[in-house]
């Protein structure tokens, strides 16, 4: 910023000259108790290092205020009872005045902190004076002579009219030259009972504002003060209601699913075939899943529908306005607290359904019969191939098709699956059933129909499997394709199919509602008969409720289920059928609405932003649109995309009524009521005549405001007596206006007034918003005069379209009558290659805890640092999240923080220089480190394994295993020592609740190999904090305990690790804590993204759900690894996971306890302290010895060594044992 700093102490001398001429602002911190001066002399010290007219920012605290006092107290080097040099505000003044600084403004907390501003005051100067209220700009030309003349004396502008531009035009004005000179003072009561300061140099009111000498002086209801821009909180604006429904809010982002709030207008219909209905249970449809994910996209759906907005749901349960069971069908927002039904597509429920069986019929039957029965005319006695029969249209197809004695074949995708459907339709024999995920079904079909193939195909398969499909229609047959993939992605399908004289039909249950289709009522028919005959029957249901959402449609993408997947809105009432429905209250996020029955002003409707506003609208339900222009359709992109509004049922109105006479704006109106109530303005009308004060006329500055100021004015005054149903006022004002830009002195006077008029509108509990946009990016006067999106215009870069639209969507649910938008170009900073290096080194160790990073062996990897499973998921986030650096987890933990530094520096990681040393490393540590099935234990296998053959009368080692249940770690060190060995490991009778249960259950383990004391107990990691417990339960049980060895573990280790990722958590979502243990589980496995598996493991139900992906998942990439092995070791982990974080020793140790600790520790280690806390469970004698290496490799080479010699040490002595 090219800004100059100097720092000195003012408590004890005067300014040095580091800032040459003096400072513009000087800032005082702390001016409190540890003063030791008078604090006469310290603002005395403070003014000497100002320049003329400088600034004073003062921080300190007032005499008077309790807890101001108490902190001063708390503070001060003395700790002497009184004030401690406190003043109060009073006294404050009195100091500044003394020292000839006026208070500019005061800044208050509640506990006496207190901010200070002040200026010092300077020997005024003649000052010139202009009132510029007149809206005839007779004053432009004496302004110009103004600033033309050469001298420094200030020139004051005023102003007293309500709605004058003063504000933007001294901003503009400030950026020109001599611009320096400019004031402004400008009364802007919104009160009409206000009183107003007489303008008037010589007048006493305005006295005050003449000596500080600031730019903007704006008098506002009896204050004066200026105008700032805030930064306003991006969160989305949230409210309780009655109704509302669910979309994404970033198609293509599952998590971006939300309820949002509908209006409640749409609570009434104007149509006598509609009707509100409450809903109960919705259900979820491929539809809407292929829809929010991005898949299918919208104008793929037929009809309107691609105008909505939203578009998930198609089928409820609920009630009707007289309380009647109903369940129906709609072509989009079914996903809702309330919907509007056609009565057409409305069924009463059955008495012996519920509400949520109802919810799983609607779709699927009449998807099924439009399919088999009016498009593909079934008949009976048929074979009918019918692929993903589990599914909710596969089962009523079947259903359908076995009514009529037709033959059946179905696919499916499990063995869970057909056995279900075996169960529920005892007609389909083996045959009937092939694969889903693959196209071995061709062959099943062709060999079980003699080659013949088969009358019928209901296929929802794409790709490859649809091709298959095609190929097992027979002659004369009908191919009914239900999926809207290959469709909507215009897949090739070859002529040559219809050599057998079939049919190929594409089936769009969403054409069903257009209107004119004759289709329909055979449906409807068909699936009343249905329910009548008993064919139509409820399917399976899986329940999420309304919180669920995003968990519903990722469960429902996985493909696992069965029958349909249902949200259920409200819970059904017991007693009557008919009865009112409950009343229901949710959060939503507020969203801007229009109604079709109203109509919309867009004033330079037919412009580039225009044009794109007009759409958003239509996106947002408007039906009526009036677009102004002076002169019309102009050109053929206009008159297109007018026809495609028209096309679709929208109604257009292009008017040429010119705004800026009272006259134009009235019939303007008028225009928009033949239409529809006005339910929303957005005033875009601009006319730019750009130029430097010098080169502007009284002309100039009328030709702009007339649409701007005088159409914002007119359009107010019109629009308040006759249009009460008004919910948008919007102007669009420019940055320009509220930052200053040279040369658009008169634009920014005619924008700065449309703001005044939003101001008044909302003070007076009107609708009014004035948005100060920046360069807008892909349309409109930057892309066709300046360029295009990348150009730098006042420090800013044009805001692309669609970012302009979701910002107008966030303010128009805002109470400020003026907001601004727009996007900063980046400041070019040289960085150097040490700067970028250290912040990814830094955030790196950050996550391993360490501190120091000089202190690390920059060519050791992360793994030999300290790295964990839970560790490397938070640097694999941090990398792809901050530095778009998408890695493996086994290139994550063979980093070293040289090779951090080159990927900070731009070089490839992926260097074949880089790969060979990860496969070196590799090999030298496969045999222990990745050989992850070594590792595993088996559920049946015993609990005490010997660990070495030898043969001796003296005392055995027990070793309790780390957390993944196996002993395998211990096989070096075993090996070496000189007495018998034996391990704990972890199998299916350990009881997990508990560190005590699980502690209990290996005591009553080794007293079956050595009934008495004394013990010799190990434990490693997180063994160490079993085999502590252990120890304390064979005190309790007046067993002696030799020695207890812990290596790198105590009671709390593991808990310190834990307690960091559990603060991320939500309190009392087990859902959460489960996922974040398999997800390291499963990545010590796979180099699945810590992303991908959080999303697939977070909706599910429970932890045996979770495992049992997990299982698939390590599977599918390990094919020997036994899947009962994976399955006991990813649930075991967690819940021993779970019983060390929540453990707490009940009682101390009286023993004495040898700690060998890895040299290179964590952050998490490093708090525990040296003995890692346990001195605090242990009145014994606690020996601590450093190991080399860390907590993975200190039972590996030189920390074998090293182990094996301190335990030989420690037994070659023993003390006399202690008996209780």
């Amino acid at each position: 910023l090219g800004v100059a700093s100097a720092q000195w102490n003012p408590e004890s001398q005067l300014a040095s000259g580091g800032l040459g001429s003096g400072a513009d602002l000087v800032v005082c911190n702390h001016a409190w108790g540890p003063l030791r001066t008078d604090p006469r002399l310290l603002v005395a010290n403070l003014v000497s290092a100002l320049r003329p007219k400088g600034f004073v920012l003062l921080h300190t605290l007032l005499k008077g205020e309790t807890l101001g006092e108490t902190i001063a107290f708390l503070s001060s080097m003395t700790q002497t009872s009184g004030p401690h040099g406190l003043l109060t505000q009073s006294e404050w003044e009195k100091v500044f005045s003394e020292a000839s600084l006026m208070v500019v403004a005061v800044r208050k907390s509640f506990y006496g902190s207190v901010l200070f501003l002040c200026r010092s005051k300077s020997q005024s100067k003649q000052s010139l004076y202009l009132p510029v209220d007149s809206s005839d700009y007779m004053w432009v030309e004496q302004l110009k002579a103004m600033m033309a003349d050469s001298s420094d004396s200030p020139v004051w502008l005023t102003a007293g009219e309500t709605y004058c531009g003063i504000v933007g035009m001294v901003n503009c004005l400030r950026q020109e030259t001599g611009g320096n000179r400019i004031r402004c003072m400008f009364v802007s009561n919104l009160n009409g009972s206000s009183a107003t300061p007489i303008l008037q140099p010589d007048h006493e009111s305005v006295q005050s504002v003449l000596e500080g000498d600031l730019v903007m002086n704006v008098f506002r209801d009896g204050q004066w003060g200026t105008f700032r821009h805030q930064l306003i909180s991006n969160d989305l604006k949230e409210e309780m209601t009655e109704s509302a429904y669910v979309n994404v809010l970033t198609r293509g982002d599952l998590s971006s699913l939300r309820w949002i709030a509908s209006p409640s207008h749409h609570l009434t219909s104007c149509s006598p075939t509609m009707q509100m209905c409450h809903v109960y249970y919705s259900s979820l449809n491929f539809r809407d899943i292929m829809l929010a994910t991005g898949k299918l996209p919208p104008d793929a759906i037929p009809g309107d529908q691609a105008l909505q907005q939203c578009m998930l749901g198609m089928e409820f349960s609920g009630r009707d306005p007289t309380g009647q069971r109903v369940m129906g069908l709609l072509p989009a927002k079914g996903l809702a607290t309330t919907v509007e039904a056609d009565r057409r597509f409305l069924w009463v429920v059955p008495v012996t359904w519920t509400l949520e069986q109802a919810a799983s019929v609607p779709v699927v039957y009449a998807t099924a019969y439009y399919s088999l029965v009016v498009r593909g005319r079934l008949r009976p006695g048929e074979t009918v191939l019918i692929h993903s029969g589990s599914g909710g249209v596969g089962q009523a197809a079947i259903a359908i098709a076995l009514s009529k004695k037709c033959r059946v074949f179905t696919t499916v995708g499990s063995a869970e699956k057909r056995a279900y459907l075996q169960k529920r339709f005892p007609q389909l024999s083996t045959e009937c059933f092939a694969n889903s995920r693959d196209t071995s079904f061709e062959q099943h079909v062709l060999a079980h129909t003699h080659g013949k193939g088969v009358d019928l195909v209901l296929n929802s398969l794409a790709d490859e499997k649809l091709q298959a499909s095609v190929r097992c229609v027979a002659r004369h047959g009908r191919f009914l394709e239900i999926g809207k993939y290959d469709l909507s992605n215009n897949s090739s399908l070859g002529m040559a199919f219809f050599l057998k004289n079939v049919a190929f039909h594409g089936i769009l249950l969403d054409a069903l509602f257009e209107e004119g289709n004759m289709e329909w009522d055979e449906v409807s028919q068909c699936l009343h008969e249905g329910i009548v005959a008993g064919v139509v029957q409820p399917l399976q249901t899986t329940v999420f409720q309304r919180e669920e959402v995003e968990q519903a449609f990722r469960y429902m993408a996985q493909g696992k289920h069965i029958g349909k997947v249902v949200l259920q809105i409200r819970a059904e009432e017991t007693g009557a059928a008919v009865q009112p429905a409950s009343s229901l209250s949710l959060s939503a996020i507020c969203r801007t609405f229009c109604f079709a029955s109203h109509s919309y002003i867009i004033t330079g409707g037919l412009g580039g932003f225009g044009l794109e506003l007009a759409q958003w609208l239509i996106e947002r339900g408007a039906r009526k649109l009036v677009l102004t222009s002076r002169s019309g359709i102009r050109n053929g992109y206009q008159a297109k995309r007018v026809q495609e509004w028209q096309s679709q049922g929208v109604e257009v109105l292009v008017s040429l009524n010119d705004v800026s006479s009272l006259k134009g704006a009235e019939q303007l109106i008028t225009e928009a009521c033949t239409l529809g109530p006005v339910g929303g303005i957005f005033h875009l009308a601009m006319v730019l005549k750009d130029g430097m004060l010098d080169n502007l006329t009284r002309e100039h500055f009328l030709d702009v405001s007339k649409p701007k100021c005088d159409g914002t004015i007119n359009l107010d005054k019109v629009t308040r007596g006759s249009c009460p149903d008004l919910t948008y006022f919007v102007a669009f004002s420019s940055v320009s206006c509220g930052r200053g830009n040279a040369g658009q002195t008169n634009y920014g006077y005619a924008n700065s007034a449309m703001e005044r008029v939003c101001e008044k509108r909302r003070s007076d509990g009107l609708p009014g918003l004035a948005v100060q946009w920046g360069a807008i990016g892909d349309v409109g006067v930057v892309l066709e005069t300046m360029g295009g999106n990348d150009i730098v215009i006042g420090g800013t870069l044009p805001q692309r379209i669609t970012s302009c639209l979701e910002v107008l969507d966030f303010f128009l649910s805002q109470q400020q009558p003026v907001m601004s938008s727009f996007v900063l170009a980046e400041r070019t900073i040289v960085v150097n290659d040490a700067e970028n290096q250290k912040d990814l080194v830094d955030a790196v160790a950050h996550i391993l805890g360490v501190q120091d990073v000089s202190s690390l062996n920059a060519d050791a990897s992360l793994a030999d640092l300290g790295l964990d499973s839970l560790m490397g998921v938070e640097i694999r986030q941090t990398l792809e999240r901050n530095y778009d650096i998408v890695m493996a987890m086994k290139e994550i933990r063979h980093l070293t923080i040289n090779k951090l530094r080159d990927l900070a520096n731009g070089k490839p990681e992926g260097s074949n220089e880089f790969h060979q040393a990860v496969a070196k490393r590799d090999g030298l540590r496969s045999v222990f480190k990745f050989d992850v099935t070594q590792l595993l234990v088996s559920p049946t296998g015993p609990t005490v394994l010997p660990l070495n053959n030898v043969q001796s009368q003296e005392r055995p080692l027990f070793l309790v295993h780390p957390i993944e249940g196996s002993t395998t770690v211990f096989q070096t060190l075993a090996s070496k020592l000189t007495m018998p060995c034996y391990g704990l490991q972890c199998t299916e009778v350990a009881p997990l609740d508990s560190i005590q249960s699980l502690a209990a259950h290996y005591v009553t383990c080794i007293q079956q190999l050595q009934k008495d004391g004394p013990y010799r107990i190990g434990g490693y990691s997180f063994g160490a904090c079993v085999a502590f417990e252990m120890c304390s339960q064979l005190q309790t049980l007046h067993q002696t305990v030799e020695h207890l060895f812990l290596l790198d573990g105590s009671h709390s280790y593991v808990a310190a690790y834990t307690k960091s990722y559990r603060a991320k958590l939500t309190p009392g979502k087990e859902s959460e804590a489960e996922t974040e243990a398999l997800c390291a589980f499963i990545q010590q496995f796979s180099d699945i993204e810590y992303k991908k598996l959080q999303e697939a493991l977070l909706p599910l139900l429970d932890l045996k759900a979770r495992v049992q992906v997990a299982v698939d998942l390590i599977s599918s990439r390990h094919k020997n690894i036994s899947q009962d092995l994976l399955h006991f070791a990813a649930s075991s982990f967690y819940h021993k996971l779970k019983a060390a974080d929540s453990y707490v020793p009940g009682t101390k140790y009286h023993g004495n306890i040898t700690l060998l600790r890895a040299n290179s520790s964590s952050e998490y280690e490093q708090s525990l302290g040296d003995d890692y806390k346990l001195s605090e469970v242990c009145d014994g004698q606690v020996s601590v010895h450093i190991i080399e290496g860390d907590h993975h490799t200190l039972l590996e080479a030189e920390g074998v060594k090293s182990i094996n010699s301190i335990i030989h040490d420690s037994l070659s002595w023993v003390p006399p044992p202690t008996y209780y």
